[in-house]
């Protein structure tokens, strides 16, 4: 009798649980489907439970994102019109007043639970995956290789100038996601190239230094607003690199030069020591060979002494406040570590520069 009676108990005590499971369930969406719009027009179905961010990738929408969806860079920003759920914390730390005043909020942090509609830049409905192989690699300066690709199944990619894509790579446990600059040429559009920075203990640098030719990988884009908008604009450009900063320079200069009437370009790129000045051969042939337009200013940072170094020592945004003239109508590019990007900002805005003719690109991730 008493076995039963436990028996009755123990199975009584289930039953809750379940039904207590289930109406969380309910309550929560942690199960079933909702419908998704995006930019007001329906896109299907959404499994409950997943992130925004995972279900757009299902949908071939792929938002960008150094840290792969973790929530760490603040990237993946859609403007949320219905539904969402609460900001969450981090949402709370990586979004500024503005951002969140204006419906914006992180992919990646929202959970699934009821009908969404979220509205999306256009031209990030038009990144897209590539599967590409490794051609060609070269090591170019202390710590950076050069890698070729070309882009395979017959596809193409179409980029501006000064964007970014996001490389992939499968771990046994995870799927980690980073962000590197296009350093080529636009106008190729089944192969490009990318400058990279070995960083210690880094999990993608560190591989990328490693593959060999052959080698087959995923990526998606193009991303970035870093751009030249206007090709009939000829007023002057500034571009600021700080270390591999100058991969999107060089897709930038790149596509300047190859025009028939080039505007005045003033490049200044600074890093620690002159073994990372990567392209520095190439960039003062420019110099000499298009005195008219082209302006070069490098500076070093680091405490050694560099025998024969001429330029500029110091942080590079002493070399913009030494040599770059006002010039208000110019348009100002700039990319590197954050602090950098900042007081790299501070005077081109003494200069004459308003925040809307300067455009970033931070590389912190």
């Amino acid at each position: 009798m008493q076995a039963l009676l436990m028996f009755l108990v123990v199975n009584g005590f289930i039953l809750v649980l379940c039904s207590l499971i289930a109406i969380s369930s309910y309550f929560l969406k942690q199960s079933g489907r909702v419908l998704l719009f995006i930019n007001e027009n329906e896109a299907g179905e959404a499994d409950c439970g997943m992130t925004l961010f995972e279900v757009l990738a299902q949908k071939d929408v792929y938002l960008p994102a150094a840290c792969g969806g973790k929530g760490t860079c603040g990237r993946c920003l859609v403007k949320c019109r219905q539904g969402g759920g609460p900001l969450t914390p981090m949402e709370r730390i990586l979004l500024d007043e503005a951002s969140l005043a204006g419906g914006f909020r992180l992919a990646c942090q929202i959970k699934v639970r009821e009908d969404l509609k979220v509205e999306l830049p256009p031209e990030l409905l038009t990144a897209k995956k590539f599967a590409v192989r490794l051609e060609k690699a070269e090591f170019a300066g202390e710590g950076i290789r050069v890698l070729q690709f070309y882009i395979l199944n017959n596809q193409l990619i179409e980029f501006k100038s000064g964007q970014y894509v996001q490389v992939y790579r499968q771990l046994p446990h995870e799927r980690i996601v980073r962000a590197y600059s296009i350093s080529s040429d636009a106008k190729a559009r089944n192969n490009f190239s990318l400058d990279i920075q070995y960083v210690a203990g880094g999990l993608m640098s560190t591989w990328l230094h490693q593959i060999e030719p052959g080698t087959e990988l995923e990526i998606s884009g193009p991303y970035g607003d870093m751009a030249l908008e206007d090709e009939s604009e000829n007023s002057p450009v500034i571009l600021v690199a700080g270390g591999v900063g100058l991969a999107p320079m060089r897709s930038l200069i790149a596509e300047l030069s190859g025009r028939q009437s080039p505007p005045p370009v003033w490049l200044f790129w600074g890093t620690r020591h002159r073994a990372r000045f990567y392209a520095e051969d190439e960039l003062i042939k420019l110099t000499q060979e298009n005195s008219g337009w082209f302006h070069f200013f490098p500076a070093l940072s680091g405490d050694l002494i560099e025998e024969g170094w001429t330029g500029d020592r110091g942080f590079i945004h002493l070399s913009l406040q030494k040599h770059l003239p006002e010039m208000p109508t110019a348009r100002a590019f700039i990319c590197g570590p954050g602090p950098m990007m900042k007081a790299v900002t501070l005077v081109l805005e003494q200069k004459g520069l308003s925040p809307q003719r300067i455009k970033a690109d931070p590389f912190d991730f």
